[in-house]
Order: C-alpha cells, then structure tokens, then sequence
C-alpha cells in the first residue's frame, strides 16, 4: 500500500475544488471530491468556466479506467464558489457511491427548511436591490459596488448545481446530511475515519446561521422611490423617533452641519446598511459549512470549508474535537485566506509549538473586489506553522512532495 495520500488541489480561481485519493491494497484509491466551484469574479483566467474543472476532474477520474467513478462527494456549504461546477450536466455521468452535505440541506429537516428559505429569500432580495438602477445612483464607486454584488451572487440558491447534489449523479447515491460529532468509517476504504467537526445543531451557533430578518431594508429597493427624490422619501434605515428633519436641525441649533452633509451621513448610512446585509448573509451561509477531518494513518487532513468563527469556536470548546485539530498535518486553508476564517487559537493555542503542519494548501485567486483575500498576515503566520504554504495558482517549481499541473492544479503526496 501507498504510504501517502495524495489531495489534488484544483485552480478553479476564486473557489474550492478537491480530490483526495485514499490508498487501498489492490484496488483504486477511495477517491473523496470536497467541492467544485467557483467564484465568476475570480474565475483563474480569460474564457475559463467551472465547465473546464468538470472536464478535469473527469479526465483524471478516467484516466486508468473508462468509467469515471467518486466514492463520496462533499459539497460543505451551497455557496457559489464551492458548487457551481456541479451544474454541469457531465454529472450525469459519473458513478458515485455516497453524498455528503450539512445538515442544513436536509430537505425534511424543519428547522434546516426554515433557514434555507431566509437565506435565499434575502440573496435574492439583495440581487434586486444591487443590480437596481437605484443602487447605482447612490453608490457609483465600482469597487464597493462590484464587492457587494459579488457577495449577492455568491449567495443565491444555485439550484442547477444543488439538484446535482441532491438527485443527480449515475448510481443513485444515497445522502447524508451530517452535523458535529458525526464519525464515518468507510468499510470499503479500510483505516480511513472521518470526524464531523461542524456545522453544530447547538442553538446558538444555530443562530449564526440565520441572517436578522430586519437588519437590511435593501432587500424592498427594488420596489422603493428613485434616488433622485429627496432623501427624506426613502425606506428608512432607522426608526423615526431617532431622527431628525433637516430643517428642523438647522432651525433649532447653531451647529457646523449644513443639510448637504446631512444627506452625505444618510447615503453613507445606507451603504453601511448594504454591506451589513451581504456580510450577514455570507457569514449565515458560510456557517452552514461542512468542517471535516481525515484521519488515515498519521494524516490528519482539516478541510473546514468557509466555517468561521462560530463553527470553530463550537470546535475548538470540544475536548475530542479539540484534540483533532491539535493533530492536522494537512490543512486546506478556510475561506480563501480570509480575515474571519483560521482562528488565531488555531494557530497560536492548539497547534503543538514543537512540531509543524507538513502543508497549508490555499484555493484562491486575486479578485479586485477583495484586496485583503489571502491576507498576508495569515499566510505569514502559516509559514511559520508550516513546512509548505501553496496557493492554488502557484506557477513554477512546487516545494517539495508536490507536483504542479499547469493550468490545472497542484497535486500534495501528504505522509500517512
């Protein structure tokens, strides 16, 4: 038996594409696909699609054998940039033994069913209002508008690709829909454990996952009053007795604030209000997530998806899961590299201070919207808890125990 496992890390750019391969005696490896997506504002390269990582995939699927064949498929959160490969139609044909998603996906869940639907209603929402005449009028700087679109598109319910999930694929799969301290032991892939680190059915890391009802009034602007009305004439983001008519201001006190300003403070409340709506709704989807360790042999592989802090913390409070993390020796780096994702106690409290990750594997790519994803700050702090830090669209020579595919990806031989 092979005493490696190898992750194939796909660059599909701004999203999350993985295979890993499990080593079995006399048999093809127990072959796991985490994900298959990616963001449209950050696709790897001019005229690429999700289309293009399905057809490799595919092709790496048959390349030893005619029939293209996954043991599990994991789709940790229904975020766009983790499933929109799985629109492709190609899925059709590919045999597949089991498929795993939270249990938020669970269609006879109740509690999962209502979240689903405030979720979708409110990216909806959000689509309409950023893609409105009005949005564009009131705010005209391309970066934080493209950012807050983004963050919208991201988030819609993606249903071509969650119906692959849910009812394609050949073979008829069964699915599971799995929630903390779920634990799997494949019997056809003998030494392989998978731990069920989150997303957690405890109430209040529930309750991250549910963007407030009240928190944007943007979701109505499609149906609001043009911005070129007063401002006064607009849904407002506040209750009334917390304001104040400008003519009644500069009638009634001598203060520097002329009524232009005034309305330069409203427009600038309203973008506040815009960027807290998508926020929450990318934070309530993202603690859905799926967070996974592999266990097989001495590899300890943590893909914790888009999982951020509540899902973590629920982690990093439970003694076993705790332990397991204290254990990664492969970790696919959460959220892109992004700020509210990778917990400084991660790095800094459970990881043991003597011995190092043998790789952090980044899938991302630069996205104009987004100049702080990968934050250097944490890709300095891997390196040092790290014998390897590669990003997805690293070029050139890779460090040692990987292989670059150009333009595919990079394959990690991880010690088991």
């Amino acid at each position: 038996m092979a005493d490696t496992v190898r992750v194939r890390m796909y660059n599909v750019g701004f999203g999350d594409c993985f295979v890993l391969e499990f080593p079995r005696e006399d048999q093809p490896p127990f072959r796991v696909l985490v994900d298959c997506g990616a963001h449209r504002a950050g696709y790897p390269r001019r005229g690429w699609t999700p289309e293009d990582a399905v057809c490799a995939i595919i092709s790496d699927l048959t390349a030893e054998t005619a029939l293209a064949r996954l043991d599990v498929v994991v789709a940790t959160h229904r975020h766009q940039d983790h499933v929109s490969g799985f629109a492709s139609p190609r899925w059709q044909d590919v045999e597949v033994e089991q498929v795993w998603m939270p249990w938020t996906e669970n269609p006879h869940d109740p509690e999962a069913t209502a979240i689903r639907e405030r979720q979708s209603r409110l990216a909806l929402g959000l689509q309409l209002a950023f893609n409105g005449p009005q949005f564009g009028a009131r705010w005209t700087e391309a970066g934080p508008a493209e950012a807050l679109q983004a963050l919208a598109a991201n988030s819609l319910a993606n249903e071509a690709a969650m119906r692959t999930l849910h009812s394609g694929f050949r073979g008829r799969p069964p699915r599971r829909f799995l929630a903390a301290r779920d634990t799997y032991a494949p019997e056809e892939c003998p030494g392989l454990t998978v731990h069920v680190l989150g997303p957690s059915k405890d109430r209040d890391v529930i309750r991250d996952m549910d963007p407030p009802s009240g928190q944007s009034y943007l979701r109505y602007l499609a149906a609001a009053t043009a911005a070129t009305e007063p401002v006064g004439s607009q849904r407002r983001p506040f209750a009334r007795h917390f304001t104040i008519a400008p003519a009644d201001y500069e009638g009634g006190h001598a203060g520097p604030v002329a009524s232009d300003d005034i309305k330069r403070i409203a427009r600038t409340v309203m973008r506040d209000d815009d960027l807290a709506a998508a926020v929450s709704l990318d934070k309530a989807i993202n603690g859905t997530s799926l967070m996974l360790m592999f266990e097989f042999g001495n590899a300890f592989l943590l893909f914790p998806g888009d999982a951020q802090w509540g899902t973590w913390n629920a982690a990093l409070r439970d003694d076993i899961s705790r332990e397991l993390i204290a254990r990664t020796t492969f970790y696919k780096v959460g959220h892109h590299g992004s700020h509210n994702a990778t917990p400084v106690a991660f790095l800094a409290d459970v990881l043991p201070a003597n011995v190092r990750m043998w790789a952090a594997a980044a899938s991302v790519h630069p996205v104009q919207a987004w100049p702080e994803i990968p934050r250097q700050p944490l890709l300095a702090e891997l390196r040092k808890r790290a014998e390897r830090v590669v990003l997805s669209d690293h070029t050139g020579p890779g460090p040692a125990g990987t292989q670059v595919r150009p333009e595919i990806g990079i394959d990690f031989e991880v010690p088991c």
